[in-house]
């Protein structure tokens, strides 16, 4: 299962995914939630994820959320 940490804030969001050994794949910055998810939705194709958790750190709000995609259209952050 890959792992999808998403840091949201003010200045934009940070995207960092991880191998099921914690290895880091891919690390990028986006301005937008609609930029990030449409990169996100890439990613599954990319590297053929089936089963990911996503992991986001709201900055704003102080808080996390941990949810499971397991197909292309629940790679989505709100």
């Amino acid at each position: 299962m890959n792992i999808a940490l998403i840091i949201k804030s003010p200045a934009g969001m940070q995207l960092s995914l991880y191998d099921d050994s914690l290895a880091l794949i891919e690390s990028e910055s986006f301005a937008d939630l609609y930029t990030l998810n449409f990169h996100l939705q890439t990613l599954t194709r990319k590297y053929r994820i089936e089963k990911g958790l996503l992991v986001v750190h709201d900055k704003g709000r102080n808080a996390v959320d941990l949810s499971i995609a397991r197909d292309e259209n629940s790679f989505f952050v709100s």
